[in-house]
């Protein structure tokens, strides 16, 4: 069961974190190791929860399904459950296939050229953005689409802080 070894490791962590938090204190140093275990453990219960990954990929195609260029996988609701996720099939390569890439003749710079725009976009027009865009969760498309996989990890930005973003960044 993968939530008990998931819990023992997580009280495992936390007891550690009681520690360092004391070697840190001993330090001069303001970090609550603690609290990042905790905000940890939050993010992996999340992330097994595949209703709440169900809905995120739902509202994730409605903000962004109409992205050039962006292709997600539809949600089967009813067939889904908080232990079983059921999503459409999708036929693509990892974007480090570079045979698969190069045989399909799928453009990598433009690959990345979507991934970078449509991730400027999550953060700074909705606030609603994938927080797990690595290479095993996105997929090149026959057709040269890219496509989001695995919606367990999301975060939101405030206005405040996509403000803050475009403040930064002028």
């Amino acid at each position: 069961n993968c939530e008990d070894v998931i819990a023992l490791d997580l009280y495992v962590l936390r007891w550690w974190s009681g520690v360092a938090n004391a070697i840190v204190t001993l330090l001069n140093r303001d970090i609550n190791v603690q609290s990042i275990i905790d905000d940890f453990g939050e993010l992996i219960y999340r992330e097994l929860d595949y209703v709440a990954e169900a809905a995120n990929a739902q509202r994730f195609n409605e903000l962004y399904a109409g992205v050039t260029d962006v292709f997600v996988p539809k949600v089967y609701s009813e067939l889904t459950t908080s232990k079983v996720l059921t999503m459409e099939w999708v036929d693509g390569f990892r974007l480090t296939d570079s045979a698969s890439l190069e045989a399909y003749n799928l453009d990598r710079k433009k690959l990345v050229d979507i991934l970078v725009q449509c991730s400027l976009r999550q953060i700074l027009e909705n606030g609603f953005f994938h927080a797990d865009p690595h290479a095993g969760n996105l997929l090149a498309c026959e057709d040269g689409r890219l496509c989001y996989l695995d919606f367990g990890m999301m975060s939101y930005a405030a206005v405040a802080q996509r403000n803050g973003f475009l403040l930064y960044t002028w």
